[in-house]
């Protein structure tokens, strides 16, 4: 990063332009031009870009999304198994065997309500909360000491006055001991108090740079920040526990009654009693980004036993419907496409349910994907050996990238779309559409297509196979699979593909061990084509009945 008041891009150039704009996902200082430019890219345009004259400069290194062990790789995973946030090469090196591992951008999708955010920012204002009582304890010790100090000074004079001259001498030693003990114990206090205000503002820092965070920081910044910050929370629970055990209420009291033997006079004495402030520690639950806050861990891991059939969704009457690929928005809105040679269009239906528009197309489409964190989708135009992209925002066609092939499969991540179609050819884009990489693994037509970033693998459907082909090409796993029908998969990375003449919907594990038959021609499929699941995971929509009807299913 450049130096705090600068743009980062300029000063690559060796410019010194001030900074107005900070952008989270990139990490970057931007001047005024710097910003207006990152704004025109439609792959930049979901980024959390703040103006840098209302935070504090110290917030923007708060969460930073580098791997600790790998300093070149971004953190972009996370393990269920291990509750652990890491980077590609932590997954290949320590977590291969792991089951459960997520995209961060998914993992982190709903941190602003999970436990884990709301467990630390309840924690913080409990700790903040006792620290301050316990200041104020202290403040009250100190004072009380100082009264004491007055009241035991007029107890002296009236001995004095009774040992008369005597007492001159004693007198002033007493109130050198006087002076000594509260001296002594002030001391000892106002050290404690310097303790505890170190640890109180180290709090504070931290609950305003997450709640900074949480307003207006990325989700994976405040996922990565959290898990940061949970050992730390740890170790100052254990720090406030010592703190509050450490503290005791002292008091010097002066027996003015005793038996006085001058040479041995010795009324004045200090008592150790408990503190009045009381800590219980708060107990941690441990949880994952994905539901709600008591529920996230056990949403995250729970396995899908049994499905059972919802509703069937009401299509637009009067249609000649070809159904075969499906995909849902962000905002949860389900697109279906139609390649009926009469009717090819893009159906849209607002909240997964009703009908809201349609977009037409001049040549059969097949494959539909959205685009994660952005407002666009893409559709495959085979004959037109092209992809086009839609506005799914206004629901408009945009530009159309021929990649020379006939293509039928799709799937898009948030910075590249993957197309598979004759020959086994799989190629690359970035979500602009210039093709990065083109490989051939000779399986077939490749109806549909999943990608795996973590492991670095495709999932494709041929016909009557579903394959695991490696980003290089090669395969990796092979199962049997009633003539083409779609593939889609759980947020445990488990596989679930349909198989067409035998009216069934299977679940494969991610190991390619487990294979289960889940829906029948009990449930209601028939003849099954492309399926997705909903945002949530809580739903799975299936095209059924020869591509004429869309099932939804929820499961037990």
């Amino acid at each position: 990063m450049a130096t705090a008041g600068f743009c980062d891009q300029c000063s690559e150039w060796n410019k010194s332009l001030s900074a107005t704009k900070y952008c989270f996902d990139c990490e970057e200082r931007l001047c005024a031009d710097c910003a207006e430019t990152h704004d025109l890219f439609k792959s930049l345009t979901s980024h959390n870009v703040i103006d840098l004259s209302s935070v504090d400069s110290n917030n923007l290194t708060f969460a930073m999304k580098h791997c600790n062990f790998h300093s070149d790789t971004v953190l972009d995973c996370y393990c269920i198994d291990h509750q652990i946030v890491c980077c590609k090469n932590c997954i290949r090196h320590n977590h291969r065997k792991c089951q459960n591992v997520l995209p961060l951008e998914h993992a982190s999708k709903d941190v602003k309500s999970s436990a884990l955010f709301f467990d630390i920012v309840q924690n913080m204002k409990h700790m903040i909360k006792t620290l301050t009582d316990l200041i104020d304890n202290r403040e009250s010790n100190l004072q009380r000491l100082a009264k004491s100090k007055s009241f035991i000074r007029k107890q002296i004079r009236k001995v004095k006055s009774r040992l008369l001259k005597q007492i001159d001498n004693l007198e002033i030693d007493l109130q050198a001991k006087l002076s000594n003990l509260k001296r002594n114990h002030a001391i000892e206090i106002n050290k404690q108090k310097e303790d505890i205000l170190h640890v109180l503002d180290s709090l504070k820092a931290t609950g305003n740079e997450i709640n900074f965070l949480k307003d207006h920081g990325s989700t994976t910044q405040l996922f990565i920040a959290l898990h940061q910050q949970e050992p730390i929370i740890h170790s100052t629970d254990e720090k406030v526990l010592q703190m509050v055990s450490n503290s005791k209420e002292i008091d010097i009291t002066f027996d003015e009654k005793k038996e006085i033997k001058i040479e041995s006079f010795e009324p004045l004495s200090d008592t150790f009693n408990p503190c009045q402030v009381q800590y219980t520690s708060r107990k941690f639950q441990q949880a994952q980004s994905m539901a709600e806050p008591t529920q996230i861990m056990v949403e995250q891991t729970k396995r899908i036993t049994e499905f059972q059939i919802d509703t069937e969704l009401k299509l637009k009457f009067r249609v000649n419907y070809n159904i075969t690929d499906l995909s849902i928005t962000d905002d949860d809105k389900l697109l279906l496409a139609n390649c009926s040679p009469s009717v090819s269009k893009l159906y849209v239906y607002r909240d997964c349910t009703n009908y809201e528009t349609e977009i037409n197309f001049y040549c059969n489409l097949f494959g539909v994907a959205v685009i994660p964190g952005m407002d666009r989708a893409v559709v495959t135009l085979p004959s037109k050996m092209s992809i086009q992209f839609i506005n799914t925002k206004q629901m408009t066609k945009s530009n159309i990238v021929n990649v020379k092939f006939e293509c039928c499969g799709i799937t898009a991540g948030r910075d590249k779309i993957y197309v598979g179609g004759t020959y086994g050819t799989i190629k690359t884009l970035d979500t602009n559409g210039t093709i990065l990489k083109s490989i051939k693994n000779g399986s077939g037509i490749i109806y549909f297509i999943l990608h795996d970033d973590i492991r670095e693998q495709f999932i494709i459907r041929c016909h009557n196979k579903l394959l695991c082909v490696n980003f290089d090409g090669t395969q990796v796993y092979s199962a049997d699979a009633s003539g083409v029908a779609g593939v889609t998969r759980d947020r445990r990375n488990n596989f679930y593909f349909g198989n067409y003449h035998t009216n069934t919907i299977q679940r494969l594990s991610p190991d390619w061990i487990d294979c289960a038959t889940l829906l029948n021609e009990a449930d209601g499929i028939n003849h099954p084509y492309g399926m997705c699941f909903n945002n949530d995971f809580s739903e799975l929509f299936v095209v059924n009945n020869f591509l004429k009807s869309v099932f939804v299913y929820t499961f037990k």
